[in-house]
C-alpha cells in the first residue's frame, strides 16, 4: 500500500478524461502553493525531489484534493540544462537568468552543445521526482517539458526571438529544430526508457500565446516544431497551455491547432473562458468528441470574493456534467499567495456541487454582461483615423509626417529612420515629426491593439521603428533643452525575466517625450524602493509576465506603503488584474502597453504623491 492513496482519484479522473464519470473531477497546479503550505524554502522545495514530491502529496491529502499534481517548474529545466543560469528563491518558484540572450545567432547556436539528460542540471532531479511519485504513490506521472516556442524565446529572449521571426524566420527555424532534435526529443527517450510506465509527455508553452504572436506565426513556430516533436516519440505528447481564444476572430481555426498538439482533450481556461462564454467552447468539444479540460482563473482564487468562487466553480461542473462527465475542473497556478482560505472555499465547492447543494443551477455567467473588467466581455472599439489635409494640396512637410507615420505602422525601422533623418535635413520642425508622426503611429498602433486587429508582434516592431525615428530627433531634442514630460522608472519584478511588456511600454514612454530609467528584469522588492528613493521618479511601473512573479509584485508594492512613499505605483503583465492591482494597493492597472501610457499620462498630470485622488486602470 502506497503512503499517500489517491488511487480512487486517479482513477475517476481517467474515467472522465475518456468515458465520462459521474462525478467531475478537479485537477491543480500546486507546485508553489504546497511549498507555502509545508513551510518549505524554495531553494530546498525545487532542488530536493522528495521534499518536492512529499510536500505536494501532504498537501493533496491534508486538503482533500482529488488528486495531486506533480508538474515542476517546467519552463526552467531545459534552459538550466544548456547552461542558463538559475535564480532560486526562498518563497517562490525558481526562475531563469537569462537577462542578456543566450543564442543570439548562429554562431551562438553553432556553440551548443546537447545536454545528457543523466547529468545535466536538475533533469536528473526530474527523474527523481518521477520515482519518488510512484514510490509513495504508487501511480507515474507524466515528464512535464517545456515546449520549443517557449524555450526558444528563453534562449533568444522574447524581443530578440519576434525580430527574428520576422526577419530571419530560416534562423528561427534552426534553433526550433536544435530544441526540438537536440534537446526535447534526447530527454524525453531518455525518461522513457528509465521509466517504461510513463504516461505521456506534458509539454507547457504560454508564451506562443495569443495576444504575444499571432495565429500565422503560432502555427509555424510553435505548432509546427511540436508536430516534429510528437513524430519522434513512442508515447502520447501534449501541449494543452495555450490561451488568448478570447483575442482571435477565429476560434474555430485556434482550437483546431490547440487540437493538432493535444489531441486527446480539448483545454479553455480564465480569463478566455470567462470572457468567451461556455457555449462555444462546450459545442466544439462536442461536434470534435473529445473531453474538456474548463480552467478556473487564479486571479479569482487570489481575490475571490467567496461567493464568485463557489459560483465558478458549479457553473464549470455543471458544463462537464452536461458534457456526460467527460472532463474535469482545472484549478489555474495556485501559488504562494494565493489565500488558503480561497481554496478551502473551492474544495468545499466542489464537494457541495457533488453532494447535490446546487443554488446557481443553469445560471450562465460567464460571458454574460455581467462578466465586464478584466475578466469579463468587453466591447471593442471602432475608431476612425482621419489623417486627411484641409482643402487644397498637401505641403511637402505634410507628405513627409505622412511618411513618417506610415514607416511606423508598417514596422519599418529602416525607412523610418531614413525619413526622419530626411526631414532633418529639409528643416521641418522636429516636434512637428516627433507628434504628428511618429507618436501620432503609435497612437493608432495603441489603437489597432485594443481593437484586437493586431498583436504583440506588430506592436512590438512598430515600437522599434518608433523608437529608431526617435533616436535621430534625440540629439535635437537635447540641445533644445526641451525638458521631459516625466520621469519613470521600470521594472520587471524578482522571480520573473520576461522584459517584453516592460520594454514597450518603456519605449512607447520615450516616443511621447518622458525620461525612462529602466530597472531591467528580476528586481527585488529593496531595489526598486531603493533606486525609486534615489531618482524620485514620477511613476513607478512594475510588470510580470509569470503569474508565479506576483507575489513579488505585491511585495514591492507593499513595501511602498510601509515606508510610506507616495510615488504612484503602476502594475501590468499578462496575469495581472485590474482586480488584483486593487488588491495589493497600486495606483494603477495597465491591461496593455498604450493602456499603461494612459495611466502615466493622468497620474504624472495629477502630480506626483496624488495617489488618493487618482486610482486608475486602462481597457
Amino acid at each position: 500500500m502506497p503512503e499517500f492513496d489517491f488511487k480512487t482519484g486517479f482513477a475517476s479522473l481517467d474515467t472522465a478524461m475518456s468515458s465520462g464519470a459521474a462525478e467531475v473531477p478537479f485537477t491543480a497546479q500546486m507546485h508553489e502553493f504546497s511549498m507555502k503550505a509545508v513551510a518549505k524554502p524554495g531553494r530546498e522545495f525545487y532542488t530536493d525531489a522528495e521534499t518536492f514530491v512529499r510536500g505536494i502529496c501532504t498537501v493533496a491529502r491534508d486538503w482533500d484534493f482529488d488528486t495531486p499534481g506533480f508538474i515542476w517548474d517546467a519552463y526552467n529545466i531545459e534552459a538550466e540544462a544548456l547552461g542558463v543560469g538559475l535564480v532560486l528563491f526562498e518563497d517562490m518558484a525558481p526562475a531563469l537568468d537569462n537577462i542578456e540572450p543566450f543564442i543570439r545567432d548562429e554562431k551562438d547556436l553553432a556553440r551548443l552543445a546537447p545536454p545528457d539528460p543523466a547529468t545535466a542540471g536538475r533533469m536528473p532531479m526530474v527523474a527523481e521526482i518521477l520515482h519518488q511519485v510512484k514510490e509513495l504513490t504508487g501511480t507515474r506521472p507524466p515528464l512535464g517539458f517545456c515546449a520549443p516556442f517557449t524555450m526558444a524565446a528563453h534562449l533568444m529572449t522574447f524581443e530578440l526571438l519576434v525580430v527574428n521571426m520576422r526577419r530571419n524566420p530560416g534562423f528561427v527555424h534552426k534553433v526550433l529544430e536544435f530544441i526540438v532534435d537536440e534537446v526535447l526529443v534526447p530527454y524525453c527517450r531518455h525518461m522513457h526508457k528509465q521509466f517504461p510506465d510513463l504516461p505521456c509527455f506534458d509539454g507547457s508553452d504560454a508564451t506562443a500565446s495569443l495576444p504575444f504572436i499571432t495565429q500565422d506565426m503560432q502555427q509555424e513556430f510553435a505548432e509546427g516544431p511540436i508536430l516534429r516533436l510528437q513524430k519522434q516519440l513512442d508515447i502520447a505528447c501534449y501541449v494543452d497551455n495555450w490561451w488568448g481564444d478570447s483575442y482571435t476572430d477565429d476560434k474555430q481555426r485556434f482550437w483546431a491547432s490547440k487540437l493538432k498538439v493535444t489531441p486527446g482533450y480539448f483545454k479553455i481556461q480564465d480569463p478566455d473562458l470567462w470572457k468567451v462564454g461556455l457555449a462555444e467552447p462546450m459545442d466544439f468539444a462536442r461536434r470534435m468528441d473529445k473531453p474538456v479540460v474548463l480552467g478556473i482563473d487564479n486571479n479569482l482564487f487570489q481575490n475571490g470574493p467567496e461567493e464568485a468562487i463557489r459560483q465558478r466553480v458549479h457553473e464549470y461542473m455543471e458544463a462537464i456534467e452536461q458534457h456526460d462527465g467527460r472532463g474535469c475542473v482545472y484549478f489555474c497556478s495556485l501559488s504562494a499567495v494565493t489565500p488558503p482560505e480561497n481554496v478551502r472555499i473551492a474544495i468545499d465547492a466542489v464537494r457541495r456541487f457533488r453532494a447535490g447543494d446546487r443554488p446557481w443551477a443553469g445560471e450562465r455567467r460567464a460571458g454574460a454582461a455581467q462578466a465586464d473588467g478584466p475578466t469579463g466581455a468587453t466591447d471593442k472599439v471602432e475608431k476612425v483615423t482621419d489623417k486627411s489635409a484641409p482643402d487644397g494640396e498637401d505641403s511637402e512637410e505634410d507628405l513627409l509626417l505622412d511618411d513618417i507615420f506610415d514607416a511606423v505602422l508598417d514596422q519599418e525601422d529602416q525607412r523610418t529612420v531614413e525619413l526622419v533623418t530626411r526631414g532633418r535635413e529639409q528643416g521641418v520642425p522636429v516636434h512637428s515629426m516627433l507628434d504628428n508622426a511618429l507618436i501620432a503611429a503609435m497612437d493608432e498602433i495603441g489603437e489597432e491593439f485594443a481593437q484586437g486587429t493586431i498583436f504583440v508582434p506588430e506592436m512590438l516592431m512598430a515600437a522599434r521603428a518608433m523608437k529608431a525615428g526617435l533616436e535621430i530627433l534625440r540629439p535635437i531634442l537635447t540641445e533644445t533643452g526641451a525638458p521631459p514630460k516625466g520621469l519613470i522608472m521600470l521594472a520587471t519584478v524578482q522571480g520573473d525575466v520576461h522584459d517584453i511588456g516592460k520594454n514597450l511600454v518603456g519605449m512607447m514612454l520615450e516616443g511621447v517625450g518622458y525620461q525612462v530609467v529602466d530597472l531591467g528584469v528580476n528586481v527585488k522588492p529593496e531595489e526598486v524602493l531603493q533606486r525609486a528613493s534615489e531618482l524620485a521618479p514620477d511613476v513607478v511601473g512594475l510588470s510580470a509576465l509569470l503569474t508565479t512573479s506576483m507575489p513579488s509584485m505585491q511585495k514591492t508594492v507593499a513595501l511602498f506603503r510601509e515606508v510610506g512613499s507616495t510615488i504612484p505605483v503602476v502594475v501590468g503583465g499578462a496575469p495581472v488584474t485590474g482586480e488584483f492591482a486593487d488588491a495589493i494597493g497600486a495606483d494603477g492597472y495597465g491591461e496593455n502597453a498604450p493602456g499603461a501610457v494612459e495611466i502615466v499620462h493622468r497620474l504624472v498630470a495629477a502630480g506626483a504623491g496624488a495617489r488618493d485622488n487618482v486610482h486608475t486602470h486602462s481597457g
